[in-house]
């Protein structure tokens, strides 16, 4: 179908503030523009619930998160990894979708500071994602939560984290993860996904921000062959945790997507996905400009429910 009229209108904006091609800017420039874009486009809310910080132990110093306590009865625990393509982003960028999706799911959220690329190359993003999330299922007394429950979710590089983190856990052998919430993942990050990608496909991510995002990420060609980077490539996986993933029309990202979802179900994984027409790469994140970000909000807390309901 034709492009959401609410994309066609974040398109428009994007016009007017004049945003530069992410491919003629700096990390540093890059990082500027995306944070003026996501003031730009959220509102001041309210939030009822109780937030904290803490600096957790990390493989090369402490990370910093971000705790939403949504001050319900339900005391289960979803981690959150911001996107950005692993170069941008921070605690501040997603704080709004932080709330809802505490309010929404009713569990306390750990929002996480994981080290940003390309000052922190792979495999960077993805230690930290993980000893966050085991430092979190080894700490839930002192947090006050329940962890047999355990899931971790992430939009576009975030999704990639989630995804990483999940086969990290089950390699390691900790924690359990119950459920990953994979929100437009990067599931390949090999040239071929994106070198003949039409761009008015995907105007909310072209080919070219790919490349730059991948050029910063990964400093070694060993490491496009690394399951932890690129999931995709993971050849067992079998009793990987049951995932929702979501996806837009208008994005470079989803034929990759419905590609990771196969693989994930080849193996016997529960896999449901929920596809958004006429929508761009990035909505979730952007609840005041995309109605159906609230939709897909919703989808997450229901997929939680489920999940919580089955085992209860």
């Amino acid at each position: 179908m034709a492009l959401h009229p609410q994309a066609e209108a974040f398109l428009q904006s994007m016009a007017r503030e004049h945003v530069p091609p992410l491919a003629t800017l700096s990390p540093e420039e890059a990082r500027i523009w995306d944070a003026k874009m996501v003031t730009l486009l959220t509102k001041k809310s309210q939030w009822t619930g109780r937030t904290e910080s803490l600096r957790v132990p990390g493989p090369n110093g402490d990370i910093t998160v971000r705790i939403y306590n949504p001050l319900s009865k339900t005391s289960q625990l979803l981690l959150y990894f911001h996107g950005g393509g692993w170069v941008l982003g921070n605690l501040d960028q997603v704080e709004y979708t932080c709330r809802l999706l505490s309010t929404k799911t009713r569990r306390t959220l750990v929002s996480v500071d994981y080290r940003l690329a390309p000052e922190h190359k792979f495999p960077a993003a993805v230690e930290d994602c993980y000893a966050v999330t085991k430092w979190v299922a080894e700490n839930a007394d002192r947090l006050g939560v329940k962890t047999d429950l355990l899931a971790v979710c992430g939009s576009s590089a975030g999704g990639n984290l989630a995804a990483a983190v999940s086969m990290m856990a089950m390699d390691r052998r900790e924690p359990y993860i119950a459920n990953q919430i994979l929100v437009y993942p990067v599931t390949d990050v090999s040239d071929r996904n994106y070198r003949d990608y039409p761009d008015e496909l995907s105007p909310a991510l072209t080919r070219g921000d790919m490349n730059w995002f991948i050029r910063h990420y990964i400093s070694r060609e060993d490491d496009l062959q690394n399951q932890y980077a690129p999931p995709i490539l993971r050849h067992d996986c079998a009793g990987l945790p049951s995932a929702l993933l979501i996806t837009a029309e208008y994005d470079i990202l989803t034929r990759q997507c419905n590609a990771y979802a196969d693989r994930l179900r080849e193996a016997g994984v529960q896999v449901n996905c929920v596809h958004y027409a006429g929508l761009i790469h990035g909505f979730f994140t952007m609840p005041d400009a995309f109605d159906a970000a609230h939709d897909a909000m919703n989808q997450v807390a229901n997929e939680l429910s489920t999940k919580e309901s089955r085992e209860t």
